[in-house]
């Protein structure tokens, strides 16, 4: 008799093949090219998106760097606070642009995730009358809802961040896990959303299922620091958590 699998080995597994989804679905595609002609789409819309951040950064960045110097005193004091404002702008034009990216993908490339995750839901045998169409408002109101909570969080570690000692590592440990729960939410919200289901009902299904969960949004945080590389599997992703939301929901239904 096999000796019964640790809940602690069994959690590994599940984050593992959370994190493994996007490769999962870059193998499921290749399988079936045609499903390239949905993924194409969000692939270019992500390229432009992320093209268009940076050049807006960069931009932006050395435009207020050039207003900040002509404040500053020519001393060394000046230079000083030159080089900290530098700083100070470099990481409010970043959160700036973290923003704007999580809005613009959220709804621009989310549409398009989401149609992706259709076909494979027709082409893995669910029928077209069992699904909705996501409405681009549903895109953007679920954008603006994780800018909301993101920021919410972000500033909540922020503050954390200023307790002696302990401070620093809680509240990057704990954003660092906030953001992940949340991104793996995202992705698994694609199948969930066109089967209609509410929420309430996604959020419950992420935390019954969190190693898994945030497994997936690891994987798709770490994906989007990738340059070139990540409008690829960011777009696999949505397939990896289709497959991936099914296998869950069949070993739900295998407990039973």
């Amino acid at each position: 008799m096999n000796a019964p699998t640790s809940p602690r080995s069994s959690a590994l597994s599940s984050f593992l093949e959370g994190f493994a989804a996007p490769w999962a679905g870059l193998r499921y595609m290749n399988a079936h090219p045609k499903l390239w002609r949905h993924g194409i789409l969000p692939v270019l819309c992500n390229l432009v998106l992320s093209a268009a951040l940076f050049a807006g950064l960069i931009y932006g960045w050395f435009r207020a760097y050039a207003w900040v110097g002509t404040l500053l005193p020519a001393n060394w004091w000046g230079a000083t606070l030159t080089v900290l404002s530098a700083i100070l702008v470099a990481a409010l034009e970043i959160a700036l642009a973290v923003a704007a990216w999580i809005v613009f993908q959220g709804i621009f490339c989310g549409y398009f995730y989401s149609r992706l995750a259709r076909e494979v839901e027709l082409q893995l045998g669910l029928r077209a009358d069992q699904m909705r169409e996501v409405p681009l408002l549903y895109q953007i109101t679920d954008a603006l809802l994780d800018l909301a909570a993101l920021t919410t969080v972000a500033v909540g570690c922020f503050l954390l961040g200023w307790v002696p000692l302990i401070g620093a590592p809680v509240a990057l440990g704990l954003g660092l896990y906030f953001d992940c729960f949340v991104f793996g939410m995202d992705y698994l919200d694609y199948p969930q959303a066109l089967r209609a289901r509410g929420r309430k009902v996604q959020r419950g299904f992420a935390r019954q299922h969190r190693a898994a969960t945030l497994g997936l949004g690891s994987s798709v945080l770490l994906l989007t620091f990738i340059p070139l590389l990540s409008p690829v599997l960011l777009t696999t992703a949505a397939t990896g958590a289709v497959l991936l939301y099914r296998k869950l929901e069949a070993n739900e239904s295998a407990d039973l």
